[in-house]
């Protein structure tokens, strides 16, 4: 659609900068419909796990636009729902994006770690079925081919090893595009996007349940987003929930079955809260040009 080119051509612009005259041109592109609000979120959940450290200044573009939306009181109804369900906000768009962006992480995680690969097992299933048609039609035009060369032992482990590399290369995509998520999530939720109890789920979904110790990847994402935003979530309402996450974080950072990496992350979301919530590195993200003049 000759919107959504558009949105993408002005989002690759955007910086600190710029965000006030990009907002109005994106804006000015026309939003109007239910489809091109979820197409423009879609965007901007793009940008953001593809630009981890830009999160915040698409959290900060979602924020504005939902306030203008909001503000202006502009409707977006979605003709495919049921009657009386029809009326849908950006902030409804958003957290359905963030539910199923959090789902699809999780299933891209363990496809990768099980070794699977959808498009590859089709391609080589309809590869196979092209060598039977080619094999038959062979025998009834009376060709008899040499059996196929066998592979060498060389051969064969030259082929599990490109495997394996395409495998790990997957895993890796997939864990960094549910880091990004995470990230993104932590920030909509500093901006008033997202509700604390969205938060809580994240967490506890992170931590796991029962005995099982969670997977580097969900621990590492777990200090991502407690470093993000702990400092908002830690107040007396919440007490009890977050002591008891920092019981299972404070088992976590002496856990054997986790890297000394992943142990010292932990350790740095312990020393954060006993601190008051104070980083010892600041995160950095996109600056405007005044500011790196004024840091350098």
């Amino acid at each position: 659609e000759k919107r959504q080119r558009s949105f993408k051509a002005i989002l690759n612009k955007l910086t600190p900068d710029n965000f006030e005259k990009l907002l109005e041109k994106l804006l000015d592109v026309g939003i109007t419909e239910a489809a091109t609000l979820v197409g423009l979120i879609g965007q901007l959940f793009e940008k953001a796990l593809q630009e981890p450290t830009f999160s915040s200044l698409y959290a900060e573009l979602c924020r504005v636009l939902s306030d203008r939306f909001m503000n202006e009181g502009v409707e977006f109804l979605d003709p495919t729902a049921p009657e009386g369900q029809q009326k849908i906000t950006f902030k409804r768009v958003l957290l359905n994006k963030c539910q199923e962006e959090f789902e699809t992480s999780d299933k891209a995680i363990a496809r990768a770690e099980a070794g699977e690969d959808e498009e590859e097992e089709t391609k080589e299933g309809e590869e196979g079925e092209e060598e039977k048609e080619e094999k038959k039609k062979e025998l009834e035009d009376g060709e008899i081919d040499e059996p196929p060369k066998e592979k060498t032992p060389e051969e064969l482990e030259i082929e599990e090893r490109r495997k394996q590399l395409k495998r790990d290369d997957r895993l890796l995509q997939a864990r960094r595009r549910m880091l990004g998520n995470i990230r993104f999530i932590g920030e909509l939720f500093k901006k008033s996007m997202l509700t604390e109890r969205i938060m809580h789920v994240c967490i506890q979904k992170l931590l796991g349940a029962g005995e099982k110790t969670p997977s580097e990847e969900d621990v590492e994402a777990l200090c991502k987003l407690l470093s993000t935003v702990g400092s908002q979530l830690d107040h007396q309402k919440a007490k009890q929930h977050m002591d008891a996450y920092f019981r299972s974080v404070d088992n976590l950072s002496k856990s054997s079955e986790l890297s000394s990496r992943h142990r010292f992350m932990l350790q740095d979301v312990l020393d954060m809260r006993a601190t008051g919530w104070r980083e010892r590195r600041k995160q950095e993200g996109p600056k405007k040009i005044a500011e790196v003049h004024r840091d350098a």
